[in-house]
């Protein structure tokens, strides 16, 4: 039966052996195989870099093409719009404006829109606005337009623009919608208006020419060029509008209803290519690369309107393909043959390594159960120690109490109000840093040793039903430096026994409670007649907390004061008494202020509809009493 046992522990053993030596071995094999996923990451990646950057080249090619096309197509438009108005017939029609001049313009006209087939339209219109000639596109056929049908265009923004020109300079439009009786034209014509003035030789107006180039052939061209591009390209005008997209439901929002535009829905990305001449941002999308399109070369020699939208377009490529997932590599085999050799050694190694330091493993495990055990121990005594400390502030705090004529609700009340500002106060930017949950805990705690420094006043001020005489005021307010120098002391006694438990930190939360919490934001307080930030951030909580319980509950000197008036003294003391931001945050969370009151009540209380009982005083007496307040 013995050897039987003994048998069983050994195999008890052994099978435990053998199961660390299992968890020791897949605890290398894990970073092993991370290893050669991470080499073959790498790898990866190197490669997936050449493919980035063939791609990017494609992308810089694809947008330099884009603006050459444009270039190109607007400067041939340009050259017809001078040879047109510079023609010997243009002349004769600017000088006698006989109608054998008007028909020879036509025939003119017709020639150059059936030659170039760039022009949905070719107008010669009068200064008043009313079109003479036109020339339209029909198919591919180029049609004049019989006089019945011609149109007044005077209240059109190109010819108001082309006619206003006074130098040898011509108007270049937006690319727009074309507008037939103003209505958009169905289906949609992309159209740029070239148009110049024809004076006589006194400077006086007689025409315009207007050619409506047929923007559809340029961003044709620019779409059958992005087919190339890595991704999805696009065609901005200044303001952000799609002018060519992937999707066609996107483009023209300037003057379709949808209102869509790229500045809408990517507003961040928007701005930074607004701002830049061209440059790359990488997003959730892929990378964005994008680049300013100036179409007109010389502007500014040609050009009347310099700052038209024309003068700025933006090309955008989104390279969707810029992440590249780490299949990549698999297609690269030769990458493959060191990792398929190195792997299987590596096991073998790992596996006589794990059999090996089982040993030092089991030593180390009973090694953190005894660490484990002290730890416990450490905490339970840690525990017993906070326990014993809080025992301790509430007893001295109570001690001082039960010499005042105050409740003994009053400590709790305060200490609760104390914690409800300082959470509310948590988010707010100027004490965001110093309210922390740590520091609010301190503050809950050390609150009622506000005034501990009571336990120094004489019982015949101290316990005064009345008001206390000017004398006996100032022994009052040296309340405030009794408990500050008590609890000095103590710091100054503790700090290297209780260095690693924090006990300073808390002890100075206290201090600043109990020496500061009578000084006002105006510097009118006491002891030391601080104003503003200088008075400590504890102390000024402190301050809405006992002035709030005081008006709100039955002293010796007073009797209860209703809700209105208590909460209309509170906002006197607004920027006198209090800080600005802390009564602020008072007024937004007041309903848990008498929510607490009426927690902790001491009886039913005595209220006066906001009149002290045994004589009538203002706030700025009332505060000066320095009895719960």
């Amino acid at each position: 039966m013995i050897f039987s046992n003994r048998v069983g522990d050994r195999d008890k053993r052994f099978s435990g052996f053998n199961r660390l030596v299992r968890a020791r071995f897949i605890a290398l094999f894990i970073p092993l195989t991370l290893l050669n996923i991470a080499a073959l990451m790498l790898a990866n990646s190197l490669y997936i870099n050449v493919e980035q950057a063939k791609q990017q080249a494609l992308v810089q090619a694809a947008i330099e093409v884009g603006t050459n096309l444009a270039q190109h197509d607007l400067t041939t438009v340009m050259s017809h719009l001078e040879f047109l108005t510079a023609s010997e017939n243009v002349e004769s029609f600017m000088n006698s404006g006989i109608d054998d001049s008007k028909a020879h313009i036509e025939r003119e006209f017709l020639n150059l829109a059936n030659t170039s087939q760039l022009y949905d339209q070719i107008r010669l219109i009068s200064p008043s606005g009313m079109e003479l000639v036109r020339i339209d596109y029909f198919g591919d056929q180029a049609v004049a337009v019989v006089p019945e049908l011609l149109q007044d265009k005077s209240n059109r923004y190109y010819f108001q623009e082309a006619a206003a020109i006074t130098t040898d300079k011509m108007y270049i439009s937006a690319l727009d919608l074309n507008l037939e009786n103003g209505v958009i034209e169905q289906p949609l014509k992309p159209m740029i208006r070239f148009a110049k003035p024809l004076k006589d030789e006194n400077g006086e107006l007689r025409g315009v020419i207007v050619l409506n180039y047929f923007a559809n052939l340029l961003l044709d061209k620019f779409r059958n060029q992005m087919m190339f591009a890595p991704g999805e390209g696009a065609l901005l005008n200044k303001d952000g509008y799609w002018l060519s997209s992937r999707d066609p439901s996107q483009e023209w929002g300037f003057m379709l209803n949808h209102k869509q535009s790229f500045g809408a829905d990517s507003p961040e990305l928007w701005q930074t290519i607004s701002l830049t001449e061209k440059g790359s941002v990488e997003n959730s999308d892929g990378l964005v690369t994008f680049a300013t399109v100036h179409p007109i070369k010389d502007i500014d020699k040609k050009v009347a309107n310099r700052d038209h939208f024309i003068d700025e377009w933006r090309i955008i490529i989104v390279n969707t393909y810029w992440g590249l997932g780490p299949a990549l590599i698999l297609s690269k085999m030769e990458f493959l043959y060191p990792a398929l050799i190195i792997y299987p050694i590596g096991l073998i190694l790992i596996w006589f390594w794990a059999r090996a330091s089982v040993g030092r493993k089991c030593a180390e495990r009973e090694l953190k159960k005894l660490n484990k055990t002290l730890t416990l121990r450490v905490a339970e005594r840690t525990r017993e120690l906070a326990v014993i400390k809080d025992v301790t502030i509430l007893s001295m705090a109570t001690l001082a109490e039960t010499r005042d004529n105050e409740t003994g609700q009053h400590l709790r009340r305060t200490q609760t109000y104390v914690k409800l500002l300082a959470e509310e106060l948590q988010d707010h930017p100027d004490f965001h840093d110093f309210l922390s949950d740590k520091n609010i805990d301190l503050l809950y705690k050390s609150a009622p040793l506000h005034d501990i420094g009571k336990v120094g006043i004489p019982d015949d001020i101290l316990l005064k039903p009345g008001r206390l005489t000017d004398f006996e005021f100032e022994i009052m307010k040296r309340h405030t430096t009794y408990g500050s120098n008590a609890i000095s002391s103590s710091i100054h006694t503790l700090t290297s026994e209780l260095a690693e438990n924090d006990g300073p930190t808390f002890l100075q939360f206290a201090q600043d409670i109990a020496h500061y919490h009578h000084e006002k934001w105006d510097g009118s307080g006491y002891p030391n007649g601080l104003s503003g930030d200088d008075i400590p951030i504890a102390a000024r909580i402190m301050a809405i907390a006992d002035v709030f319980d005081a008006l709100s509950c039955k002293r010796v000197y007073k009797g209860a004061f209703s809700r209105d008036k208590t909460e209309s003294i509170m906002l006197e003391g607004r920027g006198t008494h209090f800080d600005p931001r802390l009564i602020d945050a008072f007024c937004r969370i007041n309903d848990s202020f008498w929510e607490v009151k009426a927690l902790f009540e001491d009886e039913p209380p005595e209220v006066t509809n906001g009149c002290i009982e045994h004589f009538p005083v203002e706030y700025s007496q009332l505060i000066n009493f320095g009895q719960g307040i």
